[in-house]
C-alpha cells in the first residue's frame, strides 16, 4: 500500500501572544521637611525659643499632596 500526500496553500490566522500585564508595586510618597525657629514674645521680651519642623508629602511630580503642621522638635540633653 502506498500512502499519498496532498499539499494545500492556505493562511493560518495570526494570534498575537498575550501581552504581559505590567507589574504593580507600591512606593512611599516623597517627603520634604521645613524648619523654623520660633521666638515666643510677651511684653516685648522673648520668653521661649523653639525649633519647629513641618513635614510635607509630595506626589510623583513634586507637587505637595499633603501639607504638614508645625510641631516643636523635642529637646534632647547629651552629657559630655
Amino acid at each position: 500500500m502506498i500512502l499519498t500526500t496532498s499539499t494545500f496553500t492556505g493562511t493560518i490566522p495570526y494570534v498575537p501572544p498575550p501581552t504581559p500585564q505590567a507589574p504593580t508595586f507600591t512606593m512611599p510618597d516623597p517627603i520634604s521637611y521645613e524648619f523654623q525657629v520660633v521666638e515666643y514674645m510677651q511684653d516685648e521680651k522673648i520668653t521661649k525659643v523653639a525649633l519647629q519642623v513641618k513635614r510635607n508629602t509630595h506626589d510623583q511630580y513634586g507637587n505637595i499632596k499633603m501639607y504638614g503642621t508645625w510641631q516643636d522638635v523635642p529637646r534632647v540633653q547629651v552629657n559630655l
